[in-house]
């Protein structure tokens, strides 16, 4: 299902736009032009950051909950945003998503349910059967296929009654290029039955390390939250001492706090990455040693938010002058979706 002339694009709980940058990056290389149709998120701090930085390209953003503007209704269009989107966002090629999922209710009809997080999910899929893309991208965490709800399973129901090709695939990011174990469950979803040949395309051999993607950041100094790790405790700051002097990477028991003094299975948790290996998943924990295998691997110090970004394939180019908190601009960083999924996805389903 080739493109004609542009890449167009909704993304939905797009947080800092990582699924928006993979789009827009296999567009610039298949030399289209791209559109955001609608993006929408509900955290104040990452709207500003999408909006500054994709405002040449996007159309309507909404902040907020989008539950505040999608019915639970499957059988028609009854809010005047749906009305509307039905047909501005015709044509739309790529819809992208990542709903949380969370809770424990019962959902009745696709669509009774006590906990507003697993309405959004269903959203999602009602955001689908309104503006028709050619193709689109959930994406989750692997645990997700076990909600009591079922979530997963009703979607595909609906999904496939619309007319979709539907493919689930818990994707291991590391084999797009990316250097950390991250795993996710992912939906995809295409008009077209061709989606088992194009997201079978996706996979690249590459094999990206530390060293690859943090190499010129070494000995980088900086006032930016940014470009510089956070302040350890005393505390800490001996762990990563101990580690370090004695060329380690995990701290033993006996350093560890009493809750990790007997059997535990945090083995990364106060961890040291390694220089010519992948780091763990990045979250919005790195910017503590306690919450992660953290630690840089050759400088006495956490990552940088410059690091992560980099280990999330994030591109230099995105501006965060105006992110003024610490803890808002590791929430953003360590949540984003690496743009290496939506690049690959869209790239692999031309000419098919």
């Amino acid at each position: 299902m080739s493109l004609s002339k542009s890449v167009k694009v909704v993304d939905l709980f797009c947080g800092m736009g990582g699924l928006t940058i993979g789009a827009l990056q296999a567009a610039k290389e298949l030399k289209l032009n791209f559109e955001i149709g609608f993006a929408c998120d509900i955290d104040r701090a990452t709207s500003n950051f999408y909006s500054k930085n994709f405002k040449k390209y996007l159309s309507k953003y909404h902040q907020g909950d989008i539950s505040e503007l999608i019915s639970d209704d499957f059988l028609s269009s009854t809010t005047a945003f749906e009305k509307d989107i039905a047909g501005s966002l015709a044509g739309t090629d790529f819809l992208f998503a990542g709903p949380p999922c969370q809770g424990h209710s019962n959902l009745n009809n696709h669509s009774r349910r006590e906990d507003p997080r697993n309405a959004l999910y269903l959203s999602t899929i009602k955001f689908i059967q309104i503006c028709a893309p050619k193709y689109f991208i959930i994406e989750n965490v692997p645990s997700v296929i076990h909600s009591k709800e079922s979530v997963i399973e009703k979607s595909k129901s609906l999904l496939l009654s619309y007319g979709y090709d539907v493919e689930e695939v818990v994707v291991e990011f590391k084999l797009l290029g990316v250097p950390q174990s991250r795993k996710r469950h992912v939906m995809f979803g295409s008009l077209k039955n061709n989606l088992q040949a194009v997201v079978g395309d996706i996979y690249t051999n590459e094999k990206v390390m530390l060293c690859d993607v943090l190499t010129d950041l070494i000995g980088v100094e900086s006032n930016s939250i940014f470009d510089s790790s956070s302040k350890m405790s005393a505390t800490n700051l001996k762990r990563a001492d101990f580690l370090y002097a004695n060329d380690l990477y995990d701290l033993p028991n006996e350093l560890r706090p009493p809750c990790q003094q007997g059997q535990h299975s945090y083995k990364s948790m106060y961890g040291r990455l390694k220089w010519k290996e992948m780091a763990q998943t990045i979250t919005g924990g790195f910017g503590s040693m306690g919450q992660g295998r953290f630690l840089h691997p050759i400088e006495k110090r956490v990552i940088t938010p410059h690091e992560a970004a980099r280990i999330q394939g994030l591109p230099d180019w995105l501006d965060y002058t105006d992110v003024t908190k610490r803890s808002d601009l590791q929430k953003m960083i360590g949540n984003a979706v690496p743009p290496a999924l939506s690049k690959r996805f869209v790239l692999s389903t031309q000419g098919r």
